[in-house]
């Protein structure tokens, strides 16, 4: 339920019409056309999967707690927790007593989140996966970026890079704010605040047992930050800036970079 509610309703739309196609042996749409995911579906099949099962992996070996020490037990927990980290914000594991490093791991989960259309939060899969295509295409020398043999086109790419910018700088803020307004011998560490400012981001859920500690401040924070995770940065970001475009065009300059 959890990976079907973060993979979005038209992804969910595709896969019950080739599932549906398929039992009835008509692999064909009217026309003559095979029933076949589109480059968005598989996009987010694939990146879904690669986040739960790398997050997986990577938490089994940087610890989930006393209580998980055989390997069959961490296996099962480490993909539990994976998989709701993305979106549901359940737990069979105490998250206050996790190791810095798997706490660090749930937070970049909780920053993707879950896929467009979907009742997940964060940046989304696809944005994950273009901004990862797009560093590749840098890296590479290439003129486009590429996602599984297609070109992205220009404003795809804009859109999910503004996605990302806008999303950490909230964050970063969240962290300073929250790092300011806490009392200082409260005890909260810099990476308890980082995952509480993640999971509202994200809105997932999830505490590290310090939510109920916050300050007046803090918990309006953090009520501010799961309304902003729930519309999406960029919505937000076009509502507050919606308006006439500029009506001057300025002359081109040239800055050196690196």
């Amino acid at each position: 339920l959890i990976v079907l509610g973060g993979l979005g309703h038209v992804v969910l739309r595709e896969l019950w019409e080739v599932v549906v196609s398929t039992a009835h042996g008509q692999r064909h749409r009217p026309g003559g056309r095979v029933t076949a995911l589109t480059l968005h579906a598989r996009v987010v099949l694939i990146t879904s999967g690669i986040l739960i099962v790398t997050g997986a992996g990577l938490l089994v070996l940087t610890g989930l707690g006393p209580d998980h020490a055989d390997v069959g037990s961490r296996i099962w927990a480490g993909l539990f927790q994976s998989v709701t980290a993305r979106t549901a914000g359940f737990n069979t594991v105490p998250i206050g007593a996790l190791p810095v490093a798997s706490l660090t791991l749930l937070s970049g989960l909780m920053f993707i989140g879950g896929s467009p259309g979907s009742c997940a939060g964060g940046v989304k899969t696809t944005s994950a996966a273009i901004y990862f295509a797009q560093v590749r295409a840098l890296l590479g020398r290439h003129s486009e970026a590429r996602l599984l043999g297609r070109a992205l086109t220009g404003d795809v790419v804009q859109r999910a890079g503004q996605v990302f910018m806008l999303a950490a700088g909230w964050n970063l803020i969240g962290v300073l704010l929250l790092a300011a307004v806490e009392v200082p011998g409260s005890g909260f560490n810099l990476e308890q605040m980082v995952f509480e400012q993640l999971s509202a981001f994200g809105t997932v859920g999830l505490s590290a047992d310090v939510t109920p500690t916050l300050s007046v401040v803090g918990r309006m924070w953090i009520i501010a930050t799961m309304f902003v995770g729930r519309l999406g940065p960029l919505t937000l970001a076009t509502w507050v800036t919606s308006g006439r475009g500029a009506r001057v065009k300025h002359p081109e300059g040239r800055v050196m970079i690196g």
